[in-house]
């Protein structure tokens, strides 16, 4: 009897919103700039993907929970549309004249890189701001599969170097509204955790 009535209280508390059941998204690494100190006023977000609907809603969703967190935050579409090629130097120009101190990037990267950690030094690749930019128009192809692995970088627009970045795995389509939102949300919790936006 002892056994049924435990078995039926862990049940209730899987069944429990959130309780018992994995994350839909995992962060595999965390890499932070400890030697750069940043305040966060007004952020852009850069969803780096070959479908320009799915950008136009990631960006929009990513943006929108920033706000709900008391920040200034808009969709990189306003700087680069998705219909229309922007070269480096110009996208660099409006995204200082519109104030912004801080871009995300977040992009799609293959099952191998995603599931490396990042090097103690810091996060390989390009490490600026303006390197990165190439993948607005050169974007790796992510692997087709049910998981989705991303790159999301943090940038300060001031210096131009990469202050935060994460590799994480998605384990449903992130055009999925509950998952893409999920998935925002853990991104930002973990921003918040290591104390790069309030």
């Amino acid at each position: 009897m002892k056994r049924l009535i435990l078995f039926l209280s862990a049940m209730a508390i899987m069944s429990m919103p959130g309780q018992g059941f994995p994350a839909k998204t995992k962060l595999e690494d965390v890499w932070k700039d400890k030697a750069q100190h940043i305040v966060v006023r007004k952020i852009a977000v850069f969803w780096i993907a070959r479908n320009s609907e799915n950008r136009l809603i990631a960006e929009n969703e990513f943006v929108r929970q920033l706000k709900q967190r008391g920040l200034i935050a808009m969709p990189a579409y306003v700087i680069i549309p998705p219909d229309r090629f922007v070269e480096r130097d110009e996208a660099m120009t409006k995204i200082r004249e519109l104030g912004v101190d801080t871009v995300l990037t977040l992009r799609p990267v293959y099952k191998v890189t995603g599931k490396t950690d990042f090097p103690q030094s810091g996060p390989q690749g390009p490490s600026d701001l303006s390197g990165y930019y190439q993948f607005v128009y050169d974007q790796p192809g992510a692997e087709e599969s049910e998981s989705l692995y991303l790159e999301t970088v943090l940038f300060d627009t001031a210096s131009g170097v990469r202050v935060w970045a994460a590799r994480s795995v998605t384990k449903v389509d992130i055009v999925d509204q509950k998952v893409l939102q999920d998935f925002v949300e853990t991104m930002i919790d973990r921003l918040v955790e290591d104390k790069m936006i309030p």
